[in-house]
């Protein structure tokens, strides 16, 4: 039996191994990596050539689509995005005729798409797959630049009330399970929603993700101080103390336009 040798592209743990679960059943597949980001994933590209590629969207310092650009499509695996990303970009995928899984997909959704990607590789359409990539990139890079439509306020249920909240108000977001965490002052709200989601929800130019786990309101954020290994303590004006990680510095340098 032919096998394929399958690369696994996620900056969450439990989306690598839910990937790698399901791939490691079928045994026309071999597992040979998974990476946490795409600057990673560009160099285990390179290097390793797999044949399938299970690629994120939003992951830190370089997106799904930037990794498409930087590999080359020419040189690029045959893809299956998975993604949290916006009702507008799984267009943009359906049009193309591109493979992908919107998280939380089921079993079934899976197979459909393994199924896909290993008739590409049997059939080596190679040629056609390249085509759908460029168009995929040229109808999502713009948009997504172009697009300012962010929430300016999150519908918060508490005790039966559904508070209207203004974003700005927000200092600092934690991912707590299916859930997020909204700390607004000494308050502190449960709301139902993926940090991932919410990342893409809210303006990047007021909110910045630090850590996997953490979003803060670069307003509210007072001072950094270098902690250990690369990584920064960063503190709130309420005193607030977050961890700024080595993975997203990159990011927040260029979020403020300094280098730390």
């Amino acid at each position: 039996m032919e096998k394929f040798r399958a690369l696994i592209v996620d900056d969450e743990k439990p989306a690598r191994q839910r990937l790698r679960d399901l791939l490691e059943k079928r045994r026309e597949i071999t597992v040979t990596g998974e990476c946490l980001s795409g600057v990673e994933a560009v160099q285990v590209i390179r290097e390793s050539q797999p044949d399938l590629l299970f690629l994120d969207i939003q992951m830190p310092e370089l997106n799904g689509f930037e990794v498409i650009s930087q590999v080359g499509v020419a040189r690029l695996p045959v893809t299956i995005f998975v993604t949290a990303f916006d009702a507008y970009a799984v267009r943009a995928f359906e049009a193309s005729a591109l493979d992908y899984l919107l998280k939380p997909y089921s079993d079934e959704r899976f197979g459909q798409c393994l199924t896909r990607a290993i008739d590409y590789l049997r059939t080596q359409k190679r040629e056609e797959l390249s085509d759908r990539l460029l168009s995929l990139l040229s109808q999502t890079t713009p948009k997504q630049s172009s697009s300012t439509s962010h929430h300016d306020r999150l519908l918060v249920k508490v005790a039966g009330r559904v508070i209207f909240l203004p974003t700005e108000e927000i200092d600092w977001i934690e991912a707590a399970g299916v859930y997020v965490q909204v700390h607004v002052g000494n308050r502190k709200y449960l709301h139902r929603a993926s940090l991932t989601e919410l990342e893409m929800e809210l303006d990047p130019e007021r909110f910045i993700r630090i850590h996997r786990s953490t979003i803060v309101n670069v307003s509210s954020v007072r001072e950094l101080q270098l902690h250990s290994h690369g990584d920064y303590l960063t503190l709130l004006k309420d005193g607030t103390q977050l961890k700024l990680s080595r993975v997203y510095r990159t990011k927040f340098e260029a979020h403020l336009r300094q280098s730390l």
